[in-house]
């Protein structure tokens, strides 16, 4: 059975590079795994390996068809909320100097946000453990964990608190979207072009230069936001669009000979 499509796809900027988000049906969002190595410097194939040996994070994972470079492919993506626990627990050596840096304390917020949450609820004071005066009231740790976990329990249970967790994400979006219609910046659309066109561009880089996946990506947009002086690729000025699908395109055109169309034949 072929796996299914997205009802909506964006890239968005994750550690430094343009990953590919998508909404399930039933509104989950979802981030392209392969994106997210290679921002980060992981190796694709050894990270879903690990991901489908976990018994927890494995449940966040989902296949869908999308589109490519290379056309509609099935792609692997993982929950958004399953990222920080994926992310900040992998050998980060690979990831630059920045991304580096920014998931160790990623996973140190991790460390120390599921700690005050379990020493609140067990009606101890948060931060460091010296704060606890009396070792007896480890007691109340323990049984704080029980009810967290029973309550999850009951919260993956509750179809209604799913349907409103959907809408307060509709509402989100919204509130997003008027945001971004106030400033004068990439559309949807163009933004969804320019990164099918990187794709192939990076693949093109990986193929004829010789060097890994990740850092064909990572110079291609370290290029982009160079030239347009942004932090995200998605801040370029909608009035760059044309020069932006022309810049990458020249640069397609000087390293293979060929001109750059993506899969709807757009240039």
């Amino acid at each position: 059975m072929p796996a299914p499509e997205p009802i909506e796809v964006l890239p968005v900027t994750f550690f430094e590079q343009p990953v590919l988000a998508a909404r399930l049906t039933e509104g989950t969002i979802v981030l392209s795994i392969r994106d997210l190595c290679a921002a980060t410097g992981l190796n694709l194939a050894s990270q879903l390996r690990r991901l489908r040996a976990d018994e927890d994070l494995r449940d966040g994972l989902h296949r869908l068809r999308v589109l490519t470079a290379g056309g509609m492919q099935e792609q692997d993506f993982l929950i958004l909320e399953f990222i920080p626990a994926w992310i900040s627990s992998v050998n980060r050596r690979r990831a630059s100097p920045v991304v580096q840096e920014r998931l160790r304390y990623l996973r140190l917020f991790s460390i120390r946000q599921v700690y005050d949450a379990i020493a609140v609820a067990a009606g101890l004071p948060p931060g460091p453990s010296r704060n606890i005066e009396d070792l007896g009231d480890l007691q109340q740790y323990d049984t704080a964990i029980e009810g967290i976990a029973a309550r999850q329990q009951a919260l993956e249970e509750s179809q209604g608190k799913a349907r409103q967790a959907w809408s307060d994400h509709e509402q989100r979006i919204r509130r997003l979207e008027e945001q971004l219609s106030m400033t004068a910046v990439l559309s949807v659309t163009q933004r969804g072009h320019i990164y099918q066109l990187v794709q192939r561009w990076a693949q093109a880089r990986t193929e004829r230069e010789g060097i890994a996946v990740s850092a064909a990506f990572a110079g291609c947009w370290a290029a982009i936001k160079t030239r347009y002086r942004v932090a995200k690729y998605e801040h370029i000025p909608a009035s760059d669009y044309q020069d932006c699908v022309s810049y990458i395109s020249k640069a397609y055109t000087a390293l293979t000979g060929e001109p750059l169309v993506d899969d709807q034949g757009r240039t």
